[in-house]
């Protein structure tokens, strides 16, 4: 097959899920056969190879093939190996306002197990310095919520790889405001066609949580002995159970929907000042603002 060309790599909690379907569906484009493949992201998929990231794409040859990973943009080690492995590569970054996008975030990760429910929004800033010593880029993504929102930071590390023109940086609000707009303006930094999108009124990052936490976290922790077996026993008909749709189908299940408690002025202010900085940077370099 052709090099994989166009990456989604984040923000997570951002909408990214409606772009990949949007560029699924488009008949220019060839996509993984699941949302997000983290090859670039995780070890141990990465010692696999080429043969096994290609192995996770239809044969056929588009304009365009593309997969997902939302843990990329903070994982400051992975744009080297996207580098390395197609310098020509596009990559799409979709941002939401940075307060929303770790509150977010930050209420996933609790209702799904990720986080401790006595570990409060704000005290997450304070834990962020030891976890990002010590956890890998998935437990990462999960518990620093705010670091992850930290734009510029990430933005800068892909920029010294990839110029502007291969970045590009969208937003959910634009998407929310005006799809038409958005898909339009989405495809011509692609060079495709423009299709007509067909996700009206849809309900952008709804809240939700796990019914079965356990569940949840055998379905994601690799180390898990049970899991291992499992895996090593269905490796030969990996493609055929991504393919099913049943570990998505299981996730769903899964899911329900939780009512969320809005931020306080206090916590909205210590967010504020957390963010002044990179923010300030994010317009000036990037031209990327939240302000409307």
């Amino acid at each position: 097959m052709t090099l994989v060309n166009v990456l989604v790599i984040g923000a997570g909690r951002s909408g990214t899920t409606s772009i990949s379907a949007y560029l699924a569906a488009h008949p220019e484009v060839s996509s993984s056969i699941t949302k997000e493949v983290h090859y670039f992201s995780i070890a141990d998929l990465y010692k696999r190879g080429e043969s096994y990231f290609h192995s996770l794409f239809p044969k056929e040859t588009k304009k365009i093939t593309t997969t997902a990973d939302t843990y990329l943009l903070m994982d400051h080690s992975a744009p080297e190996k996207v580098f390395a492995y197609n310098p020509n590569m596009k990559i799409i970054i979709m941002l939401r306002d940075p307060i929303s996008r770790s509150y977010s975030n930050y209420n996933y990760s609790v209702n799904f197990g990720h986080e401790k429910k006595e570990n409060s929004f704000l005290s997450t800033i304070d834990l962020e310095k030891e976890r990002l010593n010590t956890l890998d880029i998935v437990d990462v993504n999960n518990t620093c919520h705010l670091y992850g929102s930290l734009y510029h930071k990430h933005i800068s590390i892909w920029n010294k790889y990839f110029n502007v023109s291969q970045l590009v940086i969208l937003k959910l609000n634009d998407l929310k405001n005006n799809p038409e707009s958005f898909y339009r303006n989405l495809c011509s930094r692609l060079d495709i066609n423009y299709v007509p999108f067909e996700e009206a009124n849809k309900e952008f990052n709804a809240a939700s949580g796990a019914k079965s936490i356990w569940l949840q976290q055998f379905l994601l922790n690799r180390n898990n002995p049970i899991r291992k077996t499992i895996s090593f026993i269905l490796r030969p008909f990996r493609n055929l159970v991504i393919k099913s749709g049943i570990i998505d189908k299981v996730y769903a299940m899964n899911k329900k929907q939780v009512v969320i408690q809005p931020l306080s002025p206090h916590e909205k202010e210590i967010a504020i000042q957390y963010f002044k900085e990179d923010l300030a940077q994010l317009k000036k370099d990037y031209g990327i603002s939240f302000e409307n």
